[in-house]
């Protein structure tokens, strides 16, 4: 199923469209100060603090999440990438522990990815908490998954690029056969959960999404790129010996008011009353040998006030 993806704003006239990120939330001390007045303003995306939703809000040394207790998994995992927070003061390790689902095709798939927090021990170790792991098939986390996961990385390391800010979480969909159309919001609605298979207690995920923000130095927010991919798709296997980050944009991305109303989280408002502000906020750490290791995140960001 291919699909053209268009910009939201040929489909309804707006002025600014704010991308909620919960950056106050993250760990680490901050400063602000006023945006510096030779920097871009024009830009349609604009970043103001919230959470997509509130139900457990978890905070971990470099991501924060939402956890929902009647799945078992993250609604919603937030994280920042950029040159500092992706240094490697830590080597990977190939898991903590035992793959404790049952069925032998399912991994612990993670939301915040392990390589994405190697800056310091504490912050790797947090992403194998099994709050940030879900069931996901083997085929997907090792193919289209880390795909994207590597594309998001390969962007932050953009010398233009300032930040990107990714939201990575499950999706708990159902068919409904409808015809004669191409939209995923279409073919599928939100799932009963108690007809949903668990693995370890967890509620297995028929997709997953990942929201993708890129803040460049300028001080512009591009239009967020939006993924939503199933658990296992026999045609993304096959296609792996193309190239893979095309098989992810032609065929998986999505508009992001599809994944709100596919997931009933809340990822933009539209121009609410804010003071905006350059923040800076220091993350601090160990690395592997107990060295001092920090992380240190510049973002311009809009406030409610």
């Amino acid at each position: 199923m291919k699909r053209v993806m268009m910009s939201d704003e040929s489909s309804e006239e707006c002025l600014s469209k704010f991308i909620l990120i919960p950056f106050f939330e993250m760990s680490g001390d901050y400063s602000d100060s006023d945006v510096d007045p030779n920097s871009t303003d024009e830009s349609s995306y604009k970043l103001v603090n919230g959470c997509p939703s509130y139900s457990e809000v978890r905070i971990r040394k470099s991501y924060v999440m939402s956890y929902n207790d009647k799945t078992k998994n993250a609604e919603w995992v937030y994280e920042i990438l950029n040159k500092d927070t992706l240094k490697e003061n830590c080597k990977e390790h190939g898991s903590f522990g035992k793959n404790e689902f049952e069925e032998k095709d399912y991994v612990q798939g993670h939301l915040a990815a392990a390589a994405n927090h190697r800056w310091c021990q504490e912050a790797y170790n947090d992403t194998f908490l099994m709050s940030n792991m879900v069931p996901q098939k083997k085929d997907l986390n090792n193919g289209i998954w880390k795909t994207i996961e590597n594309y998001c990385r390969e962007k932050a390391m953009n010398d233009e690029v300032c930040n990107v800010h990714v939201y990575s979480g499950p999706l708990y969909l159902k068919e409904t056969k409808k015809k004669y159309v191409t939209k995923v919001e279409d073919f599928y609605d939100r799932a009963d959960l108690s007809t949903l298979k668990k693995q370890a207690g967890k509620v297995t995920p028929t997709h997953f999404f990942k929201v993708i923000i890129v803040e460049n130095k300028d001080g512009t927010v591009e239009e967020p790129e939006c993924y939503v991919m199933p658990k296992v798709n026999k045609d993304d296997v096959a296609d792996e010996k193309n190239d893979k980050k095309n098989v992810v944009k032609i065929k998986h991305r999505e508009y992001i008011k599809t994944i709100e109303k596919l997931s009933g989280l809340k990822f933009t408002e539209e121009n609410p009353n804010v003071v905006t502000k350059d923040c800076i906020k220091t993350i601090t750490g160990e690395g592997e040998t107990g060295e001092s290791s920090s992380a240190n995140i510049k973002v311009r960001i809009s406030e409610k006030i």
